[in-house]
């Protein structure tokens, strides 16, 4: 049976069967697995010839693509079920689909390798550090040593931050052996996540006095903290909106919007905020709420984390609420002081650029070796 489009040259193509990370079941096309493979499929098509089959809960708009066939799979829409229960489409999709390497982002499901021949290369955009054992979320134990066998049974496994593979490490040495642990840090490749440059304003909007919060409003992203971090600024001045574009249902004061707008106008009211906040996550891991501000040429405050250095070292940062309402009122008030911050923000997309296509020359080599070496 045929499971690809007979226009596309799929005999010469290296066949990529994906696994993927969904987190936000309600609507695919915002999640950041698809953010992601999106951009790495885009950049891919220009430096080679690939067909890619992509398991997904229901159809993606924005992966209708000529050289991609969707595969349909149940996939849990609890984000913990989704990490620990793989299902019994996906045996069959390992067993039966004509393909050369497996791209996994999801280390979780580990029996993968049972199933396959074929080399996995894998993506995973979320570790269960003790820190993040969701902890908004009835949970019992932690799934790090199923996320560290899935990436050993990987040739290479890549994550956003230095930050977040050292704590991997060394919390993993509770259940893997020194020589285990080498190996695995051999496998996990740091990959500082770019954007599509073409994303990437060249010009300034005029701003409004707007802080926009445009992450998940969930506890492990830090809401319930800025929200009395906003409430205690008001007391100072009441000259600003805060947008949480996120945030479902009703707002619980009427100086939060949370309207949703579709991707493209989301990114051009980004650009008239003039500021966005990133609290401290409990997964270490990378922002793309906050590349999505600074592409757009908005600053972004981070709450003070190493792995946030990464995504700006020279941008602005806080320890103490003091500090933050310090910048904010420079931010609101300094038009100056805020195009040098914007304009710092849209350079620093540039380098983030140039690091994400030599990591996509990474990963074509990686997959086009692997090709090569099963034939």
């Amino acid at each position: 049976m045929q499971f690809w489009d007979t226009s596309f040259d799929y005999s010469k193509a290296t066949k990529v069967l994906v696994i993927p990370n969904i987190t936000n079941y309600s609507d695919i096309d915002k999640d950041s697995f698809i953010d992601v493979l999106c951009n790495q499929i885009e950049s891919l098509n220009k430096r080679g010839n690939f067909y890619w089959y992509v398991i997904v809960p229901y159809p993606s708009k924005r992966l209708n693509l000529d050289n991609v066939k969707q595969l349909k799979s149940y996939i849990s829409g609890d984000m913990i079920k989704m990490r620990t229960t793989m299902p019994i489409e996906i045996v069959s999709y390992l067993e039966k689909i004509d393909y050369d390497v497996v791209y996994s982002h999801l280390p979780d499901w580990y029996a993968i390798g049972r199933y396959t021949d074929k080399k996995i290369i894998g993506y995973s955009h979320w570790w269960e550090l003790s820190t993040c054992n969701a902890e908004d979320r009835k949970n019992h134990a932690r799934n790090l040593v199923m996320e560290s066998i899935g990436a050993l049974r990987m040739s290479k496994c890549y994550l956003n931050t230095q930050d977040q593979k050292n704590r991997v490490l060394e919390e993993a040495k509770e259940w893997l052996s020194v020589d285990m642990i080498k190996q695995l840090d051999d496998k996990l490749v740091v990959w500082n996540l770019g954007m599509n440059r073409d994303n990437i304003v060249t010009e300034l909007q005029p701003k409004e006095n707007i802080i926009v919060f445009n992450h998940r409003a969930a506890a492990y992203k830090g809401y319930p903290d800025f929200i009395k971090l906003m409430e205690e600024y008001r007391l100072q001045r009441q000259d600003f909106k805060v947008w949480v574009p996120q945030l479902k249902g009703t707002p619980e004061f009427d100086w939060i919007d949370n309207t949703k707008l579709p991707k493209w106008e989301y990114y051009n009211q980004l650009g008239k905020c003039k500021v966005g906040i990133q609290m401290r996550q409990s997964n270490y891991g990378w922002s793309v709420a906050a590349t999505d501000c600074m592409m757009n040429g908005t600053p972004m405050i981070f709450q003070e984390s190493d792995c946030y250095r990464e995504i700006q070292p020279d941008g602005l940062f806080f320890k103490y609420k003091k500090d933050l309402f310090s910048t904010l009122d420079k931010l609101l008030d300094d038009t100056s002081f805020l195009t040098q911050n914007s304009l710092k923000s849209i350079q620093r997309c540039q380098v983030l650029c140039d690091n994400d296509n030599r990591m996509i020359g990474d990963l074509h080599n990686s997959l086009v070796i692997n090709q090569l070496a099963t034939n």
